[in-house]
């Protein structure tokens, strides 16, 4: 049997990368921006929570082929709110892609922004939540479940 496996083995560098076929392999790695729920007061506009900073790498963008952020939130405490979750440029303060909840909760993801990260090597990113309209009852809330950017590498 040891004769058998050493017949199949491959030394190292024989096979590179590009020698497969296109997407042979895939990876999703989901990069948690908020890992732990967090209430937010929609009562009021304005930034609420930032979390999750990371440097995007030219390693990291290298075999990237799809790129969403992804959100799950409960149902908000009052449904007359609008709450903004930015995927966040925080090197040049803007926003990548947003997901948003007018008044629902649930799980929502983005579009695929893949070709927009890789257009963002060295700047550094979050997540970030941010009430653009306001609940007209005092003291509502909504919880935010996590924030994931979900990378998927195609490493071929």
């Amino acid at each position: 049997m040891p004769g058998e496996i050493k017949r199949f083995h491959v030394e190292k560098g024989a096979v590179e990368y590009q020698d497969l076929v296109t997407n042979t392999i895939q990876i999703a790695i989901p990069v948690h921006l908020l890992a732990k729920s967090t209430s937010v007061a929609i009562d009021s506009t304005g930034e609420k929570e930032t979390s999750g900073h990371f440097k995007i790498t030219s390693e990291l963008v290298k075999h990237l082929k799809e790129a969403y952020l992804e959100v799950l939130a409960d149902t908000p405490s009052a449904t007359d709110a609008t709450v903004d979750i930015h995927l966040w440029n925080w090197t040049d303060s803007s926003s990548i892609t947003t997901v948003s909840f007018s008044g629902e909760g649930g799980f929502k993801a983005s579009s695929d922004i893949a070709s927009t990260l890789k257009n963002l090597t060295d700047k550094v990113v979050n997540g970030r939540i941010y009430v653009s309209t306001a609940s007209a009852t005092s003291g509502a809330t909504q919880t935010f479940r996590s924030i994931a950017l979900r990378l998927i590498l195609g490493i071929s």
